[in-house]
């Protein structure tokens, strides 16, 4: 097959996966609807095509559990939908981005069933995102204070085209944390005498134009969180390779570097957290607001995507103030709970289990894709520290995103390595 076509599966992924993002408005629910589909048919022409498999993918034994755990959620979200308290309506659109975000990973997953394949669309989900932090960037030089020439929350804060700065941050930041991965994994694995020639000018670019972007948002969630997982994720990759005092050192130069390149935006971070007070207790009350509610309701909740409806029902005079204009309760795990119950919060933690375990198993076990499969485990953590105080999940372009690269990763972890040790490239 010519060396173009073998792009032409990623790059078609890519696409949608960019229209989402560069679509405003794409966590409304006719966007979200659009999206979703568009993932169903690609995951479906992907099944019915003919790809090659390494090892064939009824011989995976990762795939049994994860089925056992999906239908397991499958359950209790029906289950949810059918005994929904508020807003059954509500309960079946997001059960369709549900949806979506499973064709995603499926999709992801049926890619990437060969080392090669695998390779190919990370990478080209990564060139993706170094070209939509580019775009946002620009966007934000040309409007500061709006998308598509429409006044946006947060003005004055890179954006995108997403319904928050926050949630634009929480992408750049994984993005980053991704590249930087693979960036370290090439300079680790290539023989060439000097560093300069293992570095891969590409993703370091990637790398940089995302943390730019990042900065931008002055999201002070996504850069702690970004910090902590591109801080791990270095540790592990480099562990083995240096001393700790040279680890640490090294540490200290990239740290040094960033605050010198990224010092205004890092100021406006700073000049952030004088308010951080404020808005702890306003997340103090929107949480406990809905955590009242949740518990009227533990096991099943009040339905999925019934949160809207919940918030407007529940609106008080002591809590008008942080409640009245909010679309989010700022914590995907507490408005899981209150939409799915303690029963959704378990069935999503065994799926999660069923995905990331299997990954870790295989980025310890196989020597030649291990650098990828941690870069996605670390960038799917920046999406999950986050969450404690945003809502990126909720923002079906980056869920179904997310949710492709752990397919990606997940197929990694369980393919069979079909070139020779020596000639390999993490």
């Amino acid at each position: 097959m010519s060396k173009y076509l073998v792009w032409l599966w990623p790059g078609l992924i890519s696409a949608v996966v960019l229209a989402g993002w560069a679509t405003y408005g794409s966590d409304l629910p006719g966007a979200a609807v659009l999206l979703a589909t568009a993932f169903a048919i690609l995951t479906a022409v992907a099944f019915s095509l003919p790809m090659a498999e390494s090892p064939p993918l009824m011989q995976r034994k990762a795939l049994r559990p994860l089925l056992i755990a999906l239908a397991v959620l499958v359950a209790v979200l029906a289950l949810s939908t059918a005994f929904a308290v508020y807003d059954r309506s509500a309960a079946w659109v997001e059960m369709i981005k549900l949806g979506g975000v499973f064709c995603a990973f499926a999709l992801g997953f049926r890619g990437a069933l060969t080392d090669d394949k695998a390779r190919r669309l990370f990478d080209a989900l990564l060139y993706t995102g170094g070209i939509w932090a580019i775009a946002s960037i620009i966007m934000f030089i040309l409007d500061p204070d709006g998308i598509y020439g429409i006044a946006k929350m947060g003005a004055g804060r890179l954006t995108g085209a997403f319904s928050s700065p926050n949630s634009a941050g929480t992408l750049f930041g994984a993005l980053g944390v991704m590249a930087l991965g693979r960036v370290i994994s090439r300079i680790l694995t290539r023989r060439e005498p000097q560093i300069l020639e293992r570095i891969d000018p590409v993703m370091t670019g990637i790398c940089t134009v995302s943390l730019a972007a990042l900065m931008l948002t002055v999201s002070r969630g996504a850069i702690f969180s970004t910090i902590i997982c591109a801080g791990g994720l270095g540790i592990l990759l480099l562990r083995s390779h240096l001393s700790l005092p040279r680890l640490a050192a090294v540490g200290a130069i990239v740290v040094a570097v960033l605050v010198v390149v990224f010092a205004t935006p890092l100021s406006n971070v700073i000049g952030r957290l004088d308010g951080i007070d404020g808005d702890a207790l306003e997340r103090t009350t929107i949480l406990k607001s809905h955590f009242s509610f949740a518990l009227q309701q533990p096991w099943l909740g009040s339905g999925p995507g019934s949160f809207n409806t919940v918030n407007s029902h529940i609106i008080a005079t002591q809590n008008y103030r942080e409640l009245a204009m909010i679309r989010a309760m700022h914590n995907v795990y507490l408005q899981w709970f209150e939409e799915t119950g303690v029963m959704g919060l378990a069935a999503l933690a065994l799926l999660n289990f069923a995905i990331v375990a299997p990954m870790i198993s295989g980025a310890r076990r196989r020597s030649q894709m291990s650098g990828r499969i941690w870069a996605i485990l670390a960038g799917y953590l920046v999406f999950l520290l986050h969450g404690l105080t945003d809502y990126a999940f909720q923002e079906p372009a980056l869920a179904m995103f997310m949710a492709l690269l752990m397919g990606c990763g997940f197929a990694m972890a369980g393919n069979r390595s079909t070139t020779h040790p020596h000639r390999s490239v993490v």
